[in-house]
Formats: structure tokens, sequence, C-alpha cells
């Protein structure tokens, strides 16, 4: 019996390349004995709509966009009582989480990825009662520059159109005021930058080496930047976050399996580079090796 597989792209992607491939990802997943039903996210009908109607009818759902699609995708997936398996071919401006995972080597490496990978399962971020993230939440400077960037021109300049958008909204002003309660600690201040991550790069940051990040340890990474007092300041924090140097009282790292943000005022957050709300208080709890994912095996790393 044939099994079932939900393919769910975003036309507008990265490059809008997608739909140009889409006979090739239903054919190669049809070779394997699939039968394939192929939805496009729309505004109003997005990644969560399709799942809640749909999504139990299903072994597998494929998600093909960038990490904001996969992101609305795993948030429809813990909605169901009964999950089917996560498969991703990525096709963002930026795909941090995909590179965690040992994708975004190809299209048809990708699709062989989840016809013939091994299953992963890894630490999820719950944001508050219902939201929830894969690999990163933050606030502060440039965390607004993935949703704010156009999609034009992401498309035409892919990451250029970060750093680009970035360039032009420089943190010279910016603080958030700040209680931040980890697991055994409480620090105060205001910040510059916060986030929590589950991931190897942050940003285009790694964090691998300096950080000891593992994507299944059940602990996430809080990363607290303060606010400098001049430019100075400022290119000297810039300089240590280059430099992974978290030894210092404006640059800090901490492990925590929870933690709570506790605002002034209502601030924008960002979720895996969308849009998450504006909140005064911000929870955080890690879900341990929550989501099951299909990644490479090691025989398809090495090849």
């Amino acid at each position: 019996m044939r099994k079932k597989m939900l393919l769910l792209y975003n036309p507008a992607a990265g490059r809008a390349q997608i739909g140009k491939r889409l006979d090739d990802i239903v054919e190669w997943f049809s070779s394997c004995d699939y039968e394939a039903t192929v939805y496009p996210i729309r505004p109003q009908w997005g990644a969560e709509e399709i799942l809640k109607e749909r999504g139990e009818n299903f072994d597998l759902v494929v998600c093909c966009g960038g990490d904001g699609t996969l992101q609305h995708t795993v948030n429809g997936l813990k909605a169901l009582k009964r999950r089917p398996l996560l498969g991703y071919l990525p096709f963002g401006s930026t795909n941090d989480f995909a590179t965690n995972l040992g994708l975004g080597k190809g299209l048809a490496a990708d699709c062989a990825a989840i016809l013939h990978g091994v299953p992963f399962s890894y630490d999820l971020g719950q944001f508050g009662q219902n939201q929830y993230f894969n690999y990163v939440a933050a606030i502060g400077a440039f965390t607004e520059v993935s949703y704010s960037t156009p999609q034009g021109e992401k498309n035409a300049l892919g990451y250029l159109a970060y750093v680009m958008e970035a360039v032009r909204h420089l943190p010279f002003n910016t603080r958030y005021h700040a209680k931040v309660k980890l697991e055994d600690e409480m620090v105060e201040g205001d910040w510059l930058y916060a986030s929590v991550s589950n991931s190897l790069s942050v940003g285009g940051m790694d964090l691998s080496a300096s950080a000891g990040v593992q994507l299944d340890d059940g602990v996430f990474e809080v990363l607290l930047v303060r606010a400098p007092d001049n430019i100075l300041g400022l290119q000297s924090i810039l300089s240590r976050m280059m430099g992974r140097d978290f030894s210092g009282p404006d640059v800090r790292l901490f492990h925590t399996r929870h933690v709570v943000f506790e605002f002034d005022k209502p601030v924008p957050w960002t979720l895996d580079g969308e849009f998450g709300g504006e909140h005064q208080t911000g929870e955080i709890t890690v879900l341990p090796r929550d989501i099951t994912i299909m990644r490479p095996s090691p025989e398809q790393t090495q090849v």
C-alpha cells in the first residue's frame, strides 16, 4: 500500500524557485512509493491551517521553504494528536536550521535525506503557552531585519539583503530594560540584543565550538548583549561577538532549560526569523527531543 505524503511549499520563499522543481520533487517521492498531495502556503491558508484540517491523514509531511516556513509547519504539527514524520527541503534566503541538520546540499541530496536518511529528534522551544520555535527566539538589534526586509529584496539578493538591511538599522540607541530569570540566576540590565537558541550558528555567528551546542541535549543557549553607552562600546561588543568571546560582562552566554524575560513594556520578538508578536513577558521552555525530522545518514554525509 502506497504511503501518503503531504507536500507544503511556500511559493515566495528564496528566489521563488520551488514551483519550477515541484515535478522533480513529486517524481522522486512517487518512485519510492509515496502518493503526494501538494498544497501551496497562502496568507490565509498557511501550514497551521492545512495541517489542522488534513495533517493526521498522512504518513509524511514535507515542508519546502525557509526556516520561517518550517517554524509554521512545526507549530501545525504540535496541534495534532497523531504526528506524521517531518521532512524539510530548504528553499529560503537563509537556512540556518537546515545547516544544523546537514541539509541544504542540493535538492536531490535533500530528497534523499528524507527518503533514505535517519530520523532525528531535536529539542523544541516553547514560547509562552502555544507558540513554538526550532532554533532561535530573539529581541533587540537586527532581529527585525528578517521579517522587515521585502521579499523581493530577499529573492534578488539573498543573504546580502539581510546585511544591507542590518546596516540601515545600526543599533546606536537600541536598549531594552529587562530582568532575565534563569534556572539558578537572575540578571538585570539594558540589553542591545538577547536570544534563546538551539543552533550551531545564529545570524551567521558560529556557536558550535565555543558554546558546545547540541540540538538534542535538553538545554538552549541564552546570549545576552548589554547596550553600549557610546560607539566605542558598540565596537568593543561587536568585536567580542565576532571573536565568540562570552567571558566579559557585556556579552554573556548561559545554558538553560527555562528562562523568563520581564520587560518594562511590550517588545517585539522574532521566532525563527518570523515576527512573534510583542510581549512584555517572554517565557521560554525547552521541550527535549520533541520533534522528529529526517536528516542525512552518516553514509550520505560522507558522500
